[in-house]
């Protein structure tokens, strides 16, 4: 490609083709879209984020095809044959850098606009060049005089011969010779990386006066493809995709002589001095003594960019790149124009810029507000620190002088491991594994790499560098680490002979199988067949008789076993081959499609058909209890994540990781604005509750790349990178709602994660607070805990100060075994341990031996006060029962509501207590109001109904009429409260319809278990 800059110069007006009035950006763009939406019948999509879901080798999507770039690869399906949009784009960082060169020119940017259109497998280059020229000459008006273009000459190189189709197509269009210019692949050969897609284009050029050259429009012809090779092969589907530069169109139409002068830079540009203090205006000056008006040029250019990232839900948390360009526009904006709160008055002139074509800036400015106002605040704070850190720097590196426009929190630690191990090792080169930690763990970026490696006279190994970050990103945390040994070659070795025997992958689709029967959800064991066998060191097996002391790898032709993705943790299981013969799974992971299970054989020695081949037949069996846990905690995840989005509305929440084991789960975020509190924190979790209790539908979608560009309000991990193909969109319906992109496990419905709790959070007045919670079964026992605590309160007066060490000692134990320690408590694990605290200081003087006697005494007072009353009967909750075990209250039990002389009871009486989570009950009725439709037995069986519970028998069958008891009932602590009042209630309104002159006296006070000894 022709790479030839706009002069800086000025050019006289009257070479210019059209007047501002009637070429403003904002018809150059809707004309471009408008031509081929009604004229040759493209689809208009919108442009894609600026930051890539799908494609490891970009920080940034840097150019129109980025969003189609599985399409070309054959990976998946155009979304329509024809397309045509204007794309955001953004070069800093990676092989398409121009971040330093912003500025000093009017022509480079970090942020732009591509105008494109695309064929996939439809029309070619006959039908694109001709529809480039017609919309050039007539919508555009510029004169064909004024017009060059180039095509592909050939390239001997990679053995493709000269593109005498294309140049022979403008011939025919109407191009004169002369201004038709073949040239090599270096300026008309397009690649989309080292291997992929390729093809030759043709360029269409602007002729100035002068004889210098603007790029206008740039169609490319993907038709083959470079290999790892080098060679270069033939695509079976042509395509066409062509890119025309906005800023660049709408200098060259606007009669301005520079991209900065047009009216995409020029309201920013006022907009910087109108809040600037005392600086001059912009006067389009450019050179090294042009210092103030290339800081213009640069603050308007990342205003831009900073707006457009924060718009498109990049977080400056997740995204060093944009973290670097806002402390640079912070620092512009200080230094130079006075004023630090400029990034956000620049925000609103973007919006009325670009926000009619991308409403997205416009719908998130509240939240971009949010986040450069936190962010400023933070350079504010770093910058003041970094004085003595620079100071001590330079004195043990006095060459490190030369860069102190560095403002980086971590670059003195960085600078100094880098000399350091540079030091170690005799080579001019910066090895990748340095680059790829100065980047990953000092936050360096590139640009700052390559300006340490220049100052030190070093150069860097840019390809070690790329492949680390590409991997990176791509890998799991268990494959990275298998292959950061000396087996990682062995792996590639295996996985290329798979392929050679014509295997490409594992196909684990089954992981998101299950059954739901009789409301229990289910996974069928899957039967398939072994396609690999490694041994401990990788090495290739055919056949193996194993022991089972040794661990092993088996690659299997389909799976069900979920490996280690998206922050969810691998699943364990079996892989049965007979009977007698198992592998039993510890570890499952994913290394280029290929699932690995390793694990240790359980063979049975007695028998004889202990073998396997690397095509027996075999059946998955995942642990199903496990999973389905880990399902629930999975799902828990993006409730929690809707649920404080939910109640911080005046803040910005981002979820920047999370992690899912079968024991809990937790939620990394970056929250800007207002900070977590206990308050915030049981609103989120009461709505989670209220979700689960609506048992809400949690429904997946399958889509691919291209629908979820187009898709709306989908949830996403900045930084995350997702699979071109089989995208899983997780919806969950309201009352709490829901929908991200998710790779993972999730239950059918919300009502199988049974309960939630949040236990603990790290960090949580910070803005990265990561908070822990749990579902299911261990959600359950941890409010149980909670309960027992209350219920512990209220009886306190009446525990030794023994049997409350132990009771306490007791419950904060089994708490920190469920909640674990990581972060602090919080919510309701807070609220209890300040609660058994405060109750371990608490002074009481009781004995374990006196709660069975202060039983017997206050049955006998409620029935002094039944009698004193006039009460025909009794029905009594035991309130010290809950410090009781449970035989020492059955023996209360039965022992209570017998006079004084064992002749009878007093009165109908019907007694409950509760003693570690069991409810036990007795009944009595005296011989002489025993009826047939009333006894101790049909009494107490209308209580034990609503426990679920049964009664005791007796021998004596005649007993049962006058004495009975209940079976101890299990019961959650939780609700143990209401089913005591229930239970209450049943025998009291039980004992009024059959006790004689029963009238209101007859009832025994208040039901509520807090006033106990009035009942």
């Amino acid at each position: 490609m022709l790479r030839i800059p706009v002069k800086r110069r000025i050019h006289p007006h009257n070479s210019w083709i059209r007047s501002k009035s009637s070429s403003s950006s904002s018809f150059i763009r809707s004309t471009f879209i408008d031509y081929f939406v009604s004229q040759h019948g493209h689809k208009h999509v919108k442009s894609s984020p600026v930051v890539p879901l799908f494609d490891p080798t970009v920080p940034f999507v840097n150019a129109g095809m980025n969003q189609f770039k599985g399409v070309f690869l054959g990976t998946v399906d155009a979304p329509y044959p024809r397309v045509v949009n204007s794309q955001k784009c953004i070069r800093v960082g990676g092989k398409h850098n121009d971040l330093d060169i912003v500025g000093t020119d009017g022509h480079h940017h970090t942020f732009f606009e591509m105008l494109g259109n695309w064929s996939f497998g439809d029309y070619y280059k006959k039908e694109a060049c001709r529809m480039a020229w017609n919309l050039l000459l007539g919508p555009y008006r510029l004169k064909p005089d004024n017009l060059v273009v180039t095509y592909f000459s050939g390239d001997a190189a990679i053995g493709l011969t000269e593109d005498r189709e294309c140049r022979d197509i403008w011939k025919q269009i109407g191009v004169p010779e002369s201004r038709i210019r073949g040239l090599g692949a270096a300026d008309n050969f397009w690649e989309m990386g080292a291997t992929g897609p390729c093809g030759p284009c043709t360029e269409i050029h602007y002729v100035h006066p002068d004889g210098s050259l603007t790029e206008i429009w740039n169609l490319v012809f993907i038709q083959c493809n470079r290999e790892t090779n080098g060679s270069v092969s033939s695509l079976r589907r042509q395509h066409v995709d062509t890119g025309m530069g906005l800023e660049r169109a709408a200098a060259l139409l606007q009669a301005v002589p520079s991209n900065y002068d047009t009216d995409l830079f020029q309201p920013i540009i006022r907009a910087i001095h109108k809040n600037s203090k005392g600086i001059p205006a912009y006067s389009g000056r450019y050179g090294s003594d042009a210092t103030l008006d290339t800081a213009y040029r640069r603050l308007a250019d990342h205003a831009r960019m900073v707006s457009a990232c924060l718009a498109d839900g990049a977080f400056p948390a997740s995204n060093l790149n944009l973290k670097q360009i806002m402390r640079k526009s912070f620092k512009i904006s200080t230094d130079i124009f006075q004023n630090p709160r400029l990034l956000i008055h620049l925000y609103d002139e973007v919006v009325n810029t670009l926000g009619t074509t991308y409403p997205e800036l416009e719908k998130k400015e509240k939240d971009a507000k949010v986040i450069i106002e936190h962010e400023m605040h933070a350079y504010e704070k770093m910058r003041a620190g970094l004085v003595k850190k620079w100071r001590e720097l330079v004195k043990q590196y006095p060459e490190v002088e030369e860069m102190s426009d560095v403002e980086l929190g971590g670059f003195a630690l960085g600078y100094k491991e880098f000399k350091e191990t540079i030091a170690k090792q005799k080579s001019i080169v910066i090895p990748g594994e340095l680059v790829f930690k100065l980047y990953d763990t000092h936050g360096f970026q590139e640009e700052l790499i390559e300006r340490i490696a220049k100052l030190n006279k070093l150069e860097i190994d840019k390809e070690g560098f790329w492949k680390l970050l590409s991997q990176h990103k791509s890998r799991h945390k268990t494959a990275f680490k298998e292959q950061s040994s000396n087996k990682g070659l062995l792996f590639d070795l295996t996985i290329e002979k798979l392929i050679k025997s014509g295997v490409t992958s594992t196909n684990d689709v089954h992981k998101y199988e299950y059954q739901v029967i009789d409301n229990k959800i289910e996974f069928k064991p899957l039967k398939t067949n072994v396609i690999a066998i490694l041994s401990e060191d990788c090495e290739w097996i055919d056949y193996l008789e194993p022991c089972e002391n040794k661990p092993y790898y088996l690659v299997t032709k389909d799976t069900n076993f979920y490996c280690e993705e998206g922050g969810q943790i691998a699943d364990y299981g079996a892989i049965r081959i007979n009977e007698d013969f198992t592998l039993k799974v510890d570890s499952v992971f994913k290394i280029r499609d290929f699932v690995f299970h390793k694990g240790y054989f359980s063979v049975n020695q007695a028998k004889d058909c202990n073998y396997i081949n690397n095509k027996s037949d075999i059946i998955l069996e995942i642990d199903s209890d496990r999973r389905l846990n880990i399902m629930r905690n999975h799902t828990g995840v993006h409730l929690l994540n809707a649920a404080l989005k939910q109640v911080l509305p005046n803040s910005v929440v981002c979820q920047i990781g999370s992690g899912v084991t079968e024991k809990g789960l937790y939620l990394n975020l970056s929250v800007y604005g207002e900070k977590l509190s206990q308050d915030v924190v049981l609103q989120a979790q009461n709505l989670i509750r209220q979700s689960i209790h609506a048992n809400a539908q949690v429904e997946t979608r399958v889509v691919d790349d291209a629908q979820i560009v187009q898709a709306e309000d989908v949830t996403t991990v900045p930084g995350e990178l997702y699979p071109e193909r089989g995208l899983r969109v997780v919806g969950v319906a309201p009352p709490l709602l829901s929908k991200e992109l998710c790779c993972g496990t999730h239950v059918p419905s919300t009502g199988v994660l049974e309960d939630f709790c949040i236990t603990n959070i790290k960090g949580a007045g910070s803005n990265t607070p990561t908070i822990h919670a749990l579902t299911g079964d261990a959600a359950k026992e941890a409010r149980e805990l909670f309960c027992r605590a209350e219920k512990l309160e209220q009886v306190i007066d009446l525990a030794s100060s023994e049997r409350r060490h132990e009771e306490i000692s007791s419950i904060k134990q089994q708490l920190l075994e469920l909640c674990g320690t990581s972060g602090a408590p919080y919510g309701e694990y807070a609220a209890c341990l300040a609660r058994v605290n405060t109750l371990l200081k608490k002074n009481v003087n009781k004995n374990e031996m006196a709660l069975q006697v202060i039983a017997e005494i206050e049955v006998r007072e409620t029935f002094a006060e039944a009698r004193a009353a006039g009460r025909q009967f009794v029905v009594h909750f035991v309130r010290c029962s809950y410090l009781m075990q449970a035989d020492g209250l059955a023996a209360a039990l039965a022992a209570s509501g017998l006079p004084e002389d064992g002749t009878g009871a007093p009165a109908p009486s019907l007694l409950l207590g509760c003693a570690g989570g069991t409810i036990l009950a007795t009944c009595r009725v005296p011989q002489e109001l025993v009826s047939p439709s009333f006894s101790a037995e049909r009494w107490l069986g209308c209580v034990a109904a609503v426990f679920g519970a049964r009664l005791l028998t007796h021998a004596d069958a005649a007993d049962r009429t006058l004495y009975a008891e209940m079976a101890g009932a299990k019961v959650s602590l939780i609700n143990c409260e209401q089913l005591v009042q229930d239970a209450m209630r049943v025998a009291i309104k039980y004992a009024q319809a059959h006790v004689k002159d029963n009238g209101d006296r007859s009832a025994t006070g208040g039901h509520t278990t807090k006033n106990r000894q009035q009942n």
